[in-house]
């Protein structure tokens, strides 16, 4: 038994206090009474204190016994190992310091009934001073973070880059976000989703009618908003039903959401550009709230969103996010505000929507999810779409076009120029595979380079291979057709990555660390023009052929595809035919939308550079080479011979799409981007930066 006196220097054991010997030990494994016993009835008055029991098997090292003289002598030089409070400032008339004072005396008689039984005060406090605690009260919470959350979010950051913690790192859930320095703005962001709740009145206390309808549970997930240059623009967080426990066909029918075809989205913006038309973004707040729910369905919110009853369940009124047919609910809510104010939905997509006023002329609105396009003739009819849904639903004005679903566009009004690129998605994932400073390569994929499944050296389980993948999938069909042949390559082994296609799937990423402003470019006011190819057999494992065409329009880019032909050609010719037909197909769809947005419906030239392909297209002739191929492939006869395409010989050296079917060395490859006008951004033409400076801004 004994007193708790202090720590050893250098160590990590407690100094003990022995009672009756007054003998100070270094043990490691102690029992604490924290509290202090009762006063004991002994006749010299003293009592029990806050008492210590060492273990059998404590560490005392045989030698670290000492007297009451050699603490005295340590207590003069080693202080430091002791809990000291801190010094105040003596202030007699100070209330308060009188408080302190009283509080002191109270504090010494304590300590003098706490002593070892047999043991005078007197020796005690001789030999050992007792630790003493601060009376200091704790300093109140800081919150003004949020009044300026963005002073907190820079000490955040500041703080966060010493700790080790990544602020870059998506949130997964709530847990985490507690445990992170901008845990702040994360529970700002909250209390602005549970106050949009209770406003729009999402859910209600009717129980269930039915046993059958069993509560769906919900929880937070957060997100925070960056630009297209990767720079945080705020925290988001969303109360979202876990919609994989809903029962098709009980809880929901359809699924469906207002998401446009990205060539739509190029298309409008080309023809804005060159038009010189305004162009602006409007976001809707909560948009899937607006809307009713389609089916009785009940929830379980989670801890602290309502006080209450927790095993209590809500009957939910408004499409929540999560469940599976909120999408749908809500692009069926958008079409009827917008049909209200007598817009119409065009047939080509059903996400682009046009508007005519005989004062403010023709107004074009796409719809993107819960994001707005408005592109008008005049900047009076696009004022006048965004007051109209501002009306019916709480929105926020962007001003003009600079996102564009986390594409960055730049213009140039008076040269009519217009370019789409994605740095900051770039930038993000090279961050996040660890390339941001790897060496650049100069083409997307090494010429000669033939990939196929072996069932050797296959990565590990839990490897990153389909999210690399993806992500460059998601650049590749919006701004970056000269990464989409080697992305489509690597795309065919998602289920069984090997170390080979790990190792192409990295070469990409130096590629666009080379590159990364780059994207595609639109000046002028040129027609639809179209390029196809094809390599034959070119897929090692099931020797199929690679299609690849490119629409051009007003100079850049338009529409783009590499994809894999469905069947097996025996020829060269059989090959560039299927592939004929299918860019017949995107050449027909893209003549409508042009149509649509008041552009020209004659004929597509269509650019081939095989002659027998020309010659099965411009002469409806079966032979014994061609007569077992399918019928659906003969269409482009037809469209030809009605003048919806024009096919037209291209020589090989000249073919833009050849970089979309097969490797090309790098000569080649620098031809075939600038062909499809693939350049730096406005930006960095502006600033005369060089290819990969990802720091530069709007010119």
């Amino acid at each position: 038994m004994g007193r708790f006196v202090g720590y050893t220097v250098g160590g990590k054991a407690y100094r003990i206090l022995e009672d009756g010997t007054n003998k100070v030990f270094d043990s490691r494994d102690v029992l604490m009474e924290e509290k202090p016993a009762k006063a004991d009835s002994s006749g010299d008055g003293s009592s029990a204190g806050l008492q210590l029991t060492m273990t059998e098997d404590s560490d005392n090292n045989g030698g670290m016994d000492e007297s009451m003289d050699m603490l005295d002598a340590e207590r003069d030089g080693g202080e430091k190992n002791l809990p000291v409070e801190d010094s105040e400032s003596e202030d007699d008339g100070d209330p308060d310091s009188l408080a302190d004072d009283n509080d002191d005396e109270e504090r010494q008689g304590q300590n003098d009934s706490m002593v070892p039984v047999g043991t005078s005060t007197s020796d005690v406090y001789n030999a050992a001073p007792g630790p003493r605690r601060s009376t200091r009260r704790p300093a109140p919470k800081v919150t003004w973070w949020e009044k300026d959350p963005k002073a907190y979010l820079a000490t955040g950051s500041e703080s966060a880059a010493k700790d080790g913690c990544d602020l870059t790192k998506p949130l997964a859930n709530e847990k985490e976000a507690r445990a992170r320095p901008d845990w702040p703005l994360c529970k700002q962001a909250i209390k602005e989703e549970v106050a949009a709740h209770k406003k729009l009145g999402t859910w209600s206390t009717t129980k269930s009618s039915s046993k059958q309808h069993k509560a769906v549970k919900t929880r937070f997930v957060f997100d925070i908003k960056h630009d297209a240059e990767g720079q945080k623009t705020r925290y988001k967080a969303r109360l979202v039903a876990q919609g994989f426990n809903q029962v098709p066909g009980r809880d929901f029918d359809e699924t469906w959401a207002p998401v446009p075809n990205t060539a739509t989205s190029r298309a409008l913006l080309a023809v804005a550009a060159a038009n010189g038309w305004e162009v602006h973004h409007v976001d809707v707040k909560t948009a899937f709230l607006n809307a009713q729910m389609d089916k009785e369905m009940y929830i379980k919110l989670p801890e602290g969103v309502e006080s209450g009853d927790l095993a209590d369940v809500r009957r939910l009124s408004l499409a929540l996010y999560g469940t599976k047919q909120a999408g749908r609910l809500w692009g069926i809510r958008l079409n009827e505000a917008l049909r209200q104010m007598r817009a119409t939905r065009s047939t080509v997509d059903p996400c682009l929507y046009e508007w005519h006023h005989p004062v403010h002329g023709r107004v074009f609105i796409l719809v993107y999810v819960d994001d707005l396009i408005v592109a008008g003739e005049r900047f009076a009819g696009v004022e006048a779409i965004k007051s109209g849904v501002a009306a019916k639903f709480e929105v926020r004005d962007m001003g003009e076009v600079k996102d564009i679903i986390v594409m960055k566009g730049m213009r140039e009004k008076k040269t009519k120029k217009l370019a789409l690129s994605n740095p900051g998605h770039i930038m993000a994932l090279l961050q996040a595979f660890g390339m941001d400073t790897c060496t650049p390569n100069k083409t997307a994929m090494a010429s000669g380079v033939k990939l196929s499944k072996t069932g050797e050296n296959l990565l590990p389980d839990g490897n990153r291979y389909a999210e690399l993948v993806g992500s460059l999938l998601y650049l590749s069909t919006t701004t970056r057709p000269d990464i989409a042949l080697a992305v489509r390559v690597l795309s065919r082994f998602m289920s069984c990555p090997e170390q080979d296609h790990m190792r192409a799937a990295k070469g990409v990423l130096r590629y666009l660390r080379g590159t990364t402003r780059l994207g595609v470019l639109y000046r002028g006011n040129e027609a639809l023009q179209g390029y196809v190819d094809a390599d034959w057999a070119g897929d090692i494992d099931g020797r199929r052929s690679t299609t690849g065409f490119i629409f051009t329009l007003n100079g850049g880019t338009n529409s783009w595809a590499s994809k894999r032909q469905s069947t097996v050609a025996t020829s060269t010719a059989e090959a560039e035919y299927v592939a004929a037909a299918m860019a017949t197909k995107e050449a027909k769809w893209l003549r409508k939308l042009l149509f649509a947005l008041g552009g020209d419906s004659g004929a597509v030239p269509m650019g081939e550079d095989n002659q027998s392909c020309l010659v099965l297209v411009n002469n409806p002739e079966a032979t014994g080479r061609t007569k077992h191929v399918d019928v659906a492939y003969h269409m482009v006869r037809a469209y030809h011979a009605r003048g919806d395409v024009a096919f037209c010989f291209l020589p090989s050296a000249e073919m833009p799409a050849d970089g979309l079917t097969k490797p090309l060395p790098s000569t080649a490859f620098t031809a075939f981007r600038a062909a499809v006008e693939v350049g730096e951004d406005l930006g960095a033409v502006a600033l005369g930066a060089e290819l990969g400076d990802p720091h530069l801004g709007q010119c």
